[in-house]
């Protein structure tokens, strides 16, 4: 299937050869980011995934991983499934036609995948598969192109450098109370997430394992850097933060990455979602770091675009999100 290169299936233990493989791949295709091994590991174990069916990897003569690919699809998806797709190849074996044999497989797979869940579901629903492409990734924009892979959306990552300073934290409003998240729990969250997302544009309810997966339980989870805006007892608003630490080196500093922030639609008009930013901002400078980082869909209508420039953020690099229906 891969030119020059024998295939088989990922298994747990080839994930240090994974991460080897990607930390060669990091300077040219994500200086921004880097990827541990602990969460390669965690992309192999998720609810529903089967590494034999979802994933490949090609190995070289000498037996070094130097292409992979991987298949998502959460099963929290009812309505719309998303197959989402990302592939490495060795910087030394590239210009072979290796990705583009690992874009053809991924086709091939998220159509099997897709029917697969259909038939679980006992419906038709629409598919696609998923490329997310880093705007300075030309090459991959263009095999995305020639796999029939059309642009659907634009995301941004912008970032509030905290070294000038920290923004003023305003107070809750009257009968709001902000908590941190390791001091309350996370009963409630999840079910807060789905309902605030429900409107967002590609956005389907999360199940307990994939809330478990993503968030809860996620290694770089920082409930002690999180915030919920309670009115009683509800959760009207939350900021969900995670510590890439793994980036860290190549960006020369340590950030928070606000993952998620969502308000309620009973409680929106009421600048909860400043009120969180700014305890994000303020925790953050508080455990030394340098700045607080954000993805963004830049056609998002509830105007987060504008919220997070206001609150002093700026663009840092951004992403493009490619797909073809199956």
């Amino acid at each position: 299937m891969l030119p020059g290169l024998s295939s088989r299936p990922l298994t747990l233990d080839d994930v240090p050869a994974w991460w080897r493989l990607e930390e060669r791949s990091a300077a040219l295709d994500h200086p921004h980011s880097r990827e541990g091994e602990a969460s390669l590991r965690s992309r192999l174990v998720g609810e529903g995934f089967d590494p034999a069916r979802q994933s490949t990897g090609g190995f070289d003569e000498a037996g070094e991983l130097r292409a992979v690919g991987w298949l998502g699809l959460r099963l929290g998806d009812t309505e719309h499934l998303r197959l989402h797709f990302t592939g490495v190849v060795d910087p030394a074996w590239r210009g072979r036609g290796v990705g583009r044999e690992l874009l053809a497989w991924a086709e091939a797979t998220a159509r099997e995948r897709a029917a697969w869940r259909r038939a679980d579901l006992g419906r038709d629903v629409p598919a696609a598969l998923q490329v997310w492409t880093a705007d300075d990734r030309e090459d991959l924009a263009r095999l995305c192109a020639a796999g029939g892979l059309g642009v659907r959306r634009h995301f941004s990552t912008m970032r509030l450098d905290l070294r000038p300073g920290v923004p003023d934290a305003p107070e809750p409003p009257t009968g709001y109370r902000l908590v941190r998240v390791d001091e309350h729990g996370t009963e409630g969250l999840r079910e807060a997430h789905n309902e605030v997302f429900a409107d967002h544009w590609g956005s389907q309810p999360l199940t307990p394992a994939d809330w478990s997966l993503l968030v809860v339980d996620n290694p770089t989870f920082r409930p002690a850097w999180s915030y919920l805006v309670l009115h009683g007892e509800e959760i009207a608003g939350y900021a969900a933060v995670h510590a890439h630490e793994d980036d860290w080196p190549a960006l020369g500093f340590g950030e928070a990455h606000l993952d998620t922030l969502g308000v309620r639609r009973t409680h929106r008009g009421h600048r909860l979602a400043g009120v969180l930013l700014a305890a994000v901002a303020r925790r953050a400078a508080e455990v030394g770091l340098a700045a607080v980082a954000l993805d963004v869909d830049t056609e998002n209508p509830s105007g987060a675009l504008g919220l997070y420039e206001r609150a002093g953020y700026v663009r840092a690099h951004g992403a493009t999100l490619h797909a073809k229906d199956l």
